[in-house]
């Protein structure tokens, strides 16, 4: 290769990394120059190249540049006439005050959601969520709504505020509140431009609480990793946001120290729908026998001259728990229960909140060995009454199935409803529960162990779960324990 080929080469070389160097103060001048005379503004030359290229003048390359240059040479780029002519025909909002609370609309075309904070010298000070900004109040498009409500009324104003179910519409009479339920129809214009995009009147996202539980039944959706949690009956903590623990109170404070783990095994969630499918177990060291006596005392026969009549249905008070069972420690033993649930969560089909269902199936180890619980007879008033485990077919194996269900009825009140069929399971007064968790009946406190109350294997159960906060929320319904609350500590 002689000198001459060499030199070629070098300098063929030289001008292509040269054109993707950074753009020439020359190319920069012609640009400006050209643009100025097609008609473009600076702020218009920027916003085009941004468009164009995602970046401003000084930060293109030399091959950009000359394809600027060329395409203003051959005026390929059309001056902005009609965009600028827009933007001067959108009207600016003059219903702005303090404690506005919206999603605002702005002149360069951004959005933001956020509270005015103070209004000074024309200049608003909106606090978002990604901080707290200064903003020229002509910066601010108006936006106002023409709506029809189901009843026929028609409301037209500017509007100065919007929650997940209202609108608030200033009209020429007065300040209206419109229920976004209530709509038949609406426009709504930004800068007095028609918002042709379809409005979503009736929907408010997903209940602010996500459910673990309803009522005693765990669901597939465990807590959230690093997140700590306190009710009435437990406490808990989640590892990941696949596995928890939680621990119940009462029994801890008894010397029967527990852990209940869960793991979601199974999870699959789009926009629309999340299913999800989850193992647990409880494990309890040293659990007390009068405790599977007293939640099973219906499945116990006394038999009292021929007769068989079960310990829950005895009222003698000399036929107490602690009475029947075997004395020594040796009857409180290991104890283990496990459970499989499915859940489904899904968008309400009318827009407004999701709807959520789960079931699963529960068992224990309460009858292994449990003739060892009992003793063989017992003394009251010189008459002596054997005592026996029920051999009905019901009674083989300890298990609880059901199937539970919440809806969204506003972002902070859910209806909770749940159905069972439990071989353990007895009907409860409100007097008689407060005994049984205060422990005024002998019983552990903070624990559900009484041996009252109805048998009703087959039951269901309803009620409200309001949600106080994102922290706190506090339930109701028909069936014991009656009355939930549950607070949530996020990343303890």
């Amino acid at each position: 290769m002689n000198m001459k080929h060499l030199t070629l080469i070098l300098c063929v070389l030289s001008l292509l990394f040269g054109q993707s160097g950074k753009i020439l103060p020359g190319q920069i001048r012609a640009i400006e120059t050209l643009s100025s005379n097609a008609g473009f503004s600076s702020s218009d030359l920027e916003s085009f190249l941004f468009q164009e290229f995602g970046s401003g003048l000084e930060s293109l390359n030399r091959n950009q540049g000359a394809e600027v240059i060329k395409g203003f040479q051959s005026k390929k780029f059309k001056t902005p006439t009609k965009n600028r002519e827009k933007t001067k025909t959108l009207k600016v909002a003059d219903a702005l005050e303090v404690g506005m609370q919206k999603r605002f609309h702005f002149s360069d075309g951004t959005i933001r959601k956020g509270e005015i904070l103070a209004i000074e010298n024309q200049i608003v000070k909106l606090k978002t969520s990604s901080g707290t900004f200064s903003i020229p109040s002509k910066e601010f498009l108006d936006e106002s709504a023409e709506i029809t409500n189901k009843s026929g009324e028609f409301f037209k104003g500017s509007v100065l505020g919007e929650t997940a179910e209202e609108f608030i519409i200033r009209t020429n009479y007065g300040d209206a509140i419109v229920q976004k339920r209530d709509i038949q129809k609406m426009k709504r214009y930004h800068g007095g431009v028609l918002d042709r995009q379809s409005e979503e009147r009736t929907k408010f996202y997903q209940g602010e609480s996500k459910l673990i539980n309803v009522f005693l039944d765990p669901t597939a959706f465990p807590l959230t990793g690093n997140t700590f949690y306190l009710s009435g009956l437990s406490i808990g903590y989640g590892l990941t946001d696949r596995f928890m623990i939680t621990s119940k109170i009462g029994s801890n404070f008894n010397n029967d120290l527990n852990l209940h783990p869960r793991m979601r095994f199974y999870h699959k969630k789009s926009a629309q729908k999340e299913v999800a499918a989850a193992w647990g177990l409880g494990l309890h060291r040293k659990y007390p026998a009068h405790s599977i006596v007293s939640k099973y005392a219906h499945a116990i026969n006394i038999d009292s001259v021929g007769t068989l009549v079960s310990l829950n249905d005895i009222t003698n008070k000399d036929f107490k728990i602690k009475n029947v069972i075997k004395e020594g420690s040796k009857v409180d033993r290991f104890y283990i229960e496990a459970y499989l649930v499915f859940s489904s969560r899904r968008v309400n089909p009318t827009g407004r909140g999701k709807i959520g269902w789960s079931t699963g199936l529960k068992v224990s180890n309460a009858f292994v060995k449990k003739d060892e619980y009992l003793k063989d007879s017992i003394s009251v008033d010189n008459n002596l009454y054997s005592l026996a485990w029920s051999n009905e077919s019901q009674y083989k194996i300890p298990f609880r199935a059901w199937a539970s269900l919440e809806y969204d009825l506003r972002k902070d009140l859910k209806f909770l409803g749940s159905a069972w069929v439990d071989n353990g399971y007895r009907s409860m007064n409100f007097s008689d529960l407060a005994s049984d968790y205060t422990g005024d009946d002998g019983t552990a406190a903070f624990s559900l162990e009484s041996s009252k109350g109805t048998v009703s294997m087959i039951d269901f159960d309803f009620g409200l779960q309001y949600t106080v906060n994102e922290s706190f929320r506090v339930g109701i319904h028909f069936q014991q324990p009656y009355i939930d609350f549950y607070w949530e500590f996020f990343e303890f």
